[in-house]
């Protein structure tokens, strides 16, 4: 971090292409960092001028004659290779490459950014770039980027990955009058990346709020353990882009990085303790609210409004969250019925009808903010003819300001309200433009809030138990390149770490199914074993439900019959003959290996309409106990499992908890283990069956986890 420390706050700096041209990005960061106040020094780096707004040129970094901590290189992209060895010659050990035409460009400039990355080691450079903006250090004057203006001084660090985005961002920073401690370009992150800068200025007294701009990573790791040391301390704010396909697309091709499946980026936020928002806007209520009003403790909110429809614009907001306005306890329905007309709306959201005047909105809020059933309130004032915003701004501060429930304000309308919310901006309370946007920030805090709780009993436990069964059968598979196992196979292994199959047996002829029939007990399912016919449904290889001896014998005849037919030359081992089980419901775990993100996860809805349903969620090994239980929780069917429904009994939780914690530790004991799927496992009450499952091992040896 010393590097660091002497590339945000340097004494001196060298800018390499600093030029006369006006229309030249090497002119404009000389002019904003002269301009701008910097008290450091400053050397301009160009061959072909002398001088420059009355500041010595120099042809060379080599030919300054002082020490200089910081070098920001505006040349082109294939002459810094050279520069690079001339900072290590002079001393200089780090660097700032706003130069464009790296990976993002293609393939020769993907070499070129090796090449830079390479002569940074060699050189001991630290450097952030290419293809980025600079960065500001409000705290030292320093505006060592090409935007347009000086930012604000505050306690607020912002992090982009795109260029023009930070640029738009700071201006209009400006015109809301929001500050910043330290405002950052990271582009290529070809060196310094997320996790170098979460870590960084995550230490820093004069950063309360982290905000990020991220379209994709490119060192999971480092961002993971950076964010977990820092989320517990400082909320850590993320507008992720690159949701849908066609996004994540435009984001490959606009940073040249690694694309990585958007579920996963949103497991990883969560599992770090940070916020993920859906906007750049929500980026910065955020900070407002969190800075500026306390954290909900639950989600149990309540609307107060002086119009109708925008306490319903509120309330079908709620529905985004999956959850409801809070229900108001009989004795808080007394209280309000006590000072409000006869008409209001006796329910949450609380219409305390248009003629509203302060001091029934004052009322009204000493009740809401006294109920032990409400942990936030939404409060929304419409500019009628008999409102009077002003008087009620100044009752929303007597009423609020010594609470420690937040207190979001909604301001709906334009003009006639512009006194109000001055008065409230001043009085340090966070003011929104619709219900819909207090809605969600109020939810994003308390998620907020729910993910550092998460994140504070997240005990991770690396547990490798490398059973020699397991170990035995993977070696064979591997060094015979047989790296698809079979249906019993894969239940051998789950057997093996305590993860519940039904009975299931191998058949070689119709008088092996018989015997094992008769022995495990009618009704039986059969399938065909063969490492060739993944989907057997597809090709008639599974029959369920037989009851007899014959049913049996013709079973073992088709389904043979079937593998052939589907495919000739299918290697078939047997048939398998195993219990068939009854259960409630059919359950999903899947795994699989990600590079960027490495093991991932997933838990929800089986059965053949997963992917229809896809109600799944996702996280990373090693699973802790508590992550086990969110995951199980963050799904739809999680209610259902919990109460039961109709003739289906309510599931013991902790029969799950305990599969997918099994589950993590043979992933974490077998990093070769490519993909596993369990579908379904079929769960009634307290028992579970694990009927079907596959594994494909990998020959490649590789970490699995990006959390230790």
């Amino acid at each position: 971090m010393y590097l660091l420390d002497k590339l945000f706050n340097p004494r001196s700096i060298a800018i390499v292409g600093a030029t006369d041209k006006k229309e030249k990005v090497g002119y404009a960061i000389f002019k904003n960092i002269i301009d701008g106040g910097f008290k450091g020094k400053v050397y301009p780096v160009n061959k072909r001028i002398k001088e420059l707004e009355g500041y010595k040129v120099f042809p060379s970094v080599l030919e300054i004659p002082d020490q200089v901590d910081l070098a920001i290189i505006a040349i082109p992209i294939i002459y810094i290779p050279e520069i690079f060895d001339q900072l290590g010659q002079k001393g200089i050990k780090t660097a700032v490459v706003i130069s464009a035409g790296g990976r993002e460009s293609g393939e020769k400039g993907r070499k070129i950014e090796e090449t830079l990355k390479e002569k940074a080691k060699q050189n001991g450079i630290r450097f952030l770039g290419p293809n980025c903006l600079g960065f500001a250090n409000t705290l030292i004057d320093l505006n060592a980027n090409f935007g347009l203006d000086k930012p604000l001084k505050g306690k607020t660090a912002f992090i982009s990955q795109s260029g023009a985005l930070f640029t738009a961002i700071m201006d209009w920073a400006l015109q809301e009058r929001i500050g910043f401690s330290y405002a950052v370009s990271i582009g290529n992150m070809a060196d310094i990346d997320f996790g170098d800068l979460i870590e960084y200025l995550g230490k820093k007294d004069e950063v309360e709020t982290i905000l990020i701009y991220m379209e994709s990573l490119t060192e999971a790791e480092k961002f993971t353990i950076a964010s977990r040391t820092i989320t517990p301390k400082k909320p850590i704010i993320i507008a992720k882009s690159g949701k849908s396909e066609i996004g994540q697309k435009a984001a490959i091709s606009h940073t040249g990085a690694i694309g990585g499946k958007d579920f996963l980026y949103s497991a990883l936020i969560k599992r770090v303790g940070a916020l993920r928002v859906d906007n750049v806007l929500q980026l910065f209520d955020m900070t407002d609210a969190l800075s500026r009003e306390p954290v909900p403790k639950g989600n149990r909110f309540v609307v107060i409004t002086n119009a109708g429809g925008p306490g319903v614009m509120a309330a079908d907001q709620f529905d985004k969250w999956d959850t409801q306005p809070a229900e108001l306890s009989e004795k808080t329905m007394e209280k309000l019925n006590k000072v409000l007309p006869p008409v209001w709306s006796h329910n949450n959201p609380v219409d305390i009808i248009g003629d509203a005047p302060p001091e029934r909105y004052r009322e009204a809020l000493r009740i809401l903010f006294d109920a032990p059933e409400v942990d936030g309130i939404i409060c929304i004032l419409t500019p009628q003819f008999m409102t009077k915003p002003f008087e009620s701004a100044q009752v929303f501060y007597e009423v609020s300001k010594d609470k420690k429930k937040p207190f979001y304000p909604v301001l709906l309308g334009g003009e006639k309200l512009q006194k109000a919310r001055r008065y409230l901006e001043e009085h340090n309370i966070p003011v929104f433009e619709t219900p819909e946007e207090a809605v969600d920030s109020m939810f994003m805090a308390w998620k907020y809030k729910y993910h550092t709780g998460l994140l504070s009993r997240d005990n991770i436990v690396l547990y490798v138990d490398r059973k020699i069964e397991v170990e035995n059968l993977f070696s064979d598979k591997k060094r015979d390149k047989q790296l698809l196992l079979t249906e019993l196979d894969v239940k051998n292994v789950l057997k093996a770490y305590s993860i519940p199959v039904n009975p299931t047996f191998n058949a070689k002829t119709k008088e092996d199914a018989i015997k094992i029939a008769n022995e495990i007990g009618y009704p039986v399912v059969m399938k065909i074993n063969s490492p060739d016919i993944l989907h057997k449904s597809d090709a008639g290889c599974v029959f369920l439900n037989i009851q007899n001896r014959s049913e049996v014998e013709k079973a073992f005849e088709i389904i043979i019959q079937n593998a052939l037919k589907y495919k000739k030359d299918a290697k078939i081992n047997g048939v398998i003959v195993e219990k068939q089980v009854e259960g409630d419901f059919e359950l999903i775990i899947g795994s699989s290996y990600d590079r960027l993100f490495r093991q991932y996860i997933m838990f929800g809805t089986g059965g053949t309409f997963v992917e229809f349903y896809k109600d799944v969620s996702f996280d990373f090994i090693p699973l802790s106990e508590i992550s086990a239980i969110e995951m199980i929780s963050s799904t739809k069917i999680y209610k259902l499992l919990k109460n039961g429904f109709r003739n289906k009994k309510p599931v013991e939780i902790k029969t799950l908890v305990n599969i997918l914690m099994n589950v993590s530790v043979l992933l974490q004991s077998f990093p070769e283990i490519e993909e596993l799927d369990i579908n379904p496992l079929v769960i009634k009450g307290n028992q579970a069956w694990a009927v079907d499952g596959r594994i494909k091992l990998s020959l490649e040896k590789r970490k699995n986890t990006i959390l230790v």
